[in-house]
């Protein structure tokens, strides 16, 4: 067992021992840290942790789930930048059809993160291998469901979606939305070899706050479906406090990601001290005493 699997078990340990509040505020401390305070929250990193350890909506869950989020997107009539399926929705590995599968595709777990597998080339894929890989996944909890506790209430699933690109070709918009109102982008380059990070404002201003090994000195082009992704984030974020919508711009379509409620596990490592306490200012929650 992997030291990452050491402290997920010992998150899971805590969290039934002492409770899921402590463990959130050790393990940001620990793993990324950052001091976080449920009682008075003030920072977006504050917050976001107050709301994922308080508040458990419905729709929040069904909109983390990798697989309903689709019905979601569809009834917001957004349905054309959905990512289309390759194959049916699988509970069992013994649901995959994997001689059915096309040459290139993706396959994801619907609960959690960290389970996703790109196959550029079907032919150089160890089908065994690939069922391994998807049983581990059906039969365990998203590892740190422990602090992230919306993704315990997550049926487990896989779906396989058609290939768009290489991880290290990708460029992930995040836009980040308050109450409905989207704010700023981070934009995620390089998955494959290290992942890039790089801050800008609606308007592709540059924001000088990433912090840590994963920022990105190069700049990007403003993408030209720009103004018409920030729409599409006023639409879907149009349903709660706080959203992270996702989205792909990929030779001039626009592609579903997710909706991610629990960004870095709230704990937001990579944004300045000074940036989350800035933008904690935006997020309105109320009720917020320990």
């Amino acid at each position: 067992m992997g030291f990452k699997n050491i402290y997920r078990s010992f998150l899971n340990l805590s969290s039934k021992v002492f409770g899921a509040k402590w463990t959130k505020k050790f393990d940001a401390r620990v793993r990324f840290h950052r001091k976080i305070d449920l009682k008075n929250p003030k920072t977006l990193a504050d917050k976001l942790c107050w709301l994922e350890i308080n508040r458990q909506e419905p729709l929040k869950i069904k909109c983390t789930d990798k697989y309903e989020v689709r019905s979601y997107v569809e009834e917001k009539g957004l349905g054309e930048i959905l990512v289309p399926l390759c194959a049916l929705v699988c509970s069992r590995i013994e649901d995959i059809d994997f001689e059915s599968l096309p040459n290139q595709f993706a396959m994801k777990a619907t609960h959690g993160c960290e389970m996703n597998l790109i196959c550029a080339d079907k032919s150089l894929v160890n089908k065994d291998e690939l069922f391994a890989l998807a049983k581990d996944w059906l039969t365990h909890d998203y590892g740190r469901a422990c602090i992230e506790l919306h993704y315990k209430m997550i049926p487990h699933r896989i779906i396989f979606e058609e290939f768009l690109q290489d991880n290290e070709s990708i460029i992930d918009y995040k836009i980040h939305c308050f109450h409905g109102k989207p704010d700023f982008i981070l934009v995620c380059s390089n998955r494959a070899s290290g992942l890039k990070l790089k801050l800008y404002t609606l308007d592709w201003k540059n924001i000088d706050e990433i912090v840590g090994s994963h920022k990105n000195t190069a700049s990007f082009i403003k993408p030209d479906n720009l103004e018409k992704m920030i729409e599409i984030s006023k639409i879907l974020s149009e349903d709660f406090d706080f959203v992270r919508v996702d989205l792909y711009d990929i030779n001039g379509v626009i592609h579903f990601g997710e909706l991610t409620f629990s960004p870095a596990s709230c704990v937001l490592p990579y944004l300045s001290d000074k940036f989350i306490k800035e933008k904690g200012k935006l997020l309105r929650i109320e009720n917020s005493k320990d």
